[in-house]
């Protein structure tokens, strides 16, 4: 397994990854329709877009991407996604200090996490605490024409 920074080439795989893993671990934690509306805004474009806006590594094993994380420049975790046949082998835990390192060098005092009650534990292992218990809301948009 090697960690590299992400490339232009790599978010339709990332967008995959993350789908299969909100289909696959986040379900176990959340109604059914959070995970559709959830994991159908996920899309390749969302990681061009921003690219700019975060840096971004991903663990590939074998020419497979099977895990990503990435942060902005306020020192907050954006996202951690490990494919679920390669959860609990410490590639999560390796992405996570990457983040951590970047941030570092960027001045970071504190790290913010906006964790999913599924990665709460992995969190709290690796030293994170909860400060703040929020909801987040994702809204489905029903939309009809007018004639």
């Amino acid at each position: 397994m090697k960690i590299r920074l992400a490339k232009d080439k790599d978010y339709a795989s990332m967008a995959r990854l993350q789908r299969a893993t909100i289909r696959h671990v986040n379900a176990k934690d959340y109604p059914k329709d959070i995970i559709s509306v959830w994991a159908g805004r996920t899309k390749a474009s969302r990681y061009r877009n921003n690219a700019k806006e975060v840096k971004r590594w991903v663990a590939v094993d074998k020419n497979q991407i099977i895990g990503f994380c990435d942060h902005d420049f306020n020192c907050e975790i954006g996202g951690l996604y490990i494919h679920k046949d390669f959860q609990g082998k410490g590639i999560g835990g390796k992405l996570l200090k990457n983040a951590e390192q970047s941030m570092k060098k960027l001045g970071c005092k504190k790290i913010k996490i906006m964790s999913t009650v599924s990665a709460k534990k992995f969190y709290e292992k690796n030293g994170y605490k909860i400060i703040k218990k929020t909801s987040h809301l994702i809204e489905k948009r029903k939309w009809r024409s007018i004639s």
